[in-house]
């Protein structure tokens, strides 16, 4: 879904067939953070404050450049992930999104491929969020996920896909990462499986991505309109 009405319509077609409608964020089956997850949630850095987040990458082409199917760029591409680990970590809800948006990097796509998002949740804290198309093709890896999350006690950071070998090879005339970590794919499919077989209720909502696709729409709202957007969006 790329608009609220159509995702709406998902979650309700979903509960009146009586099927299982989990949405598709791999992130949270990354282990450094689901660690994140657990100290958070356990209270070992105390009050949060606030978050200051990335997600880069490089321009992935294809439908994601094709604004009518993918519903906007590197914004509503990369906020999505973040911003369903900020709910999910903090049991909160964004309240109010203000964003800068710009087509910087690949201005012959005419579309978004960077922002900067500030958002404020219910609670009083506040996330920042760099998300963007800005890793180039002999980057070694096709992007990031970092978090660093600011406590009264403490200070967490947190980097996604650092699960990698550094390799300099001679023989391959190049520099790149080897992944030697976990899939996080396919602890998402391993959880939708495990779902079905027991019959539970799924562990990322059709709601919890409205609810992050929301955010990333307040912000090109934002954009355009050059003001904070107040969450929930009308209508």
């Amino acid at each position: 879904a790329t608009r609220l009405d159509d995702a709406r319509a998902m979650i309700d077609a979903a509960a009146s067939a009586g099927v299982k409608l989990m949405t598709a964020f791999p992130v949270r089956y990354s282990p450094p953070v689901q660690r994140a997850y657990e100290r958070v949630r356990a209270g070992e850095i105390g009050t949060i404050y606030g978050a200051n987040c990335t997600n880069r990458g490089q321009m992935p082409g294809g439908w994601f450049v094709e604004k009518e199917r993918a519903g906007g760029g590197a914004v509503i591409d990369h906020t999505v992930h973040v911003v369903d680990l900020l709910r999910w970590m903090l049991q909160d809800e964004v309240v109010e999104v203000y964003a800068e948006i710009d087509n910087l990097l690949y201005p012959d796509l005419h579309i978004d491929d960077c922002g900067i998002l500030s958002m404020r949740f219910a609670s009083g804290v506040f996330a920042t969020l760099d998300t963007s198309w800005s890793r180039p093709r002999v980057f070694p890896t096709w992007g990031d996920v970092t978090m660093e999350i600011v406590g009264r006690d403490g200070v967490l950071h947190v980097d996604a896909f650092r699960q990698v070998v550094e390799v300099a090879s001679q023989t391959q005339g190049r520099y790149y990462w080897s992944g030697w970590g976990s899939d996080m794919d396919l602890g998402l499919i391993a959880d939708f499986v495990r779902i079905i077989r027991e019959d539970a209720p799924p562990p990322i909502t059709g709601y919890d991505g409205l609810k992050a696709m929301e955010v990333a729409l307040a912000a090109y709202r934002s954009a355009e309109e050059g003001q904070p957007i107040a969450l929930p969006l009308a209508g």
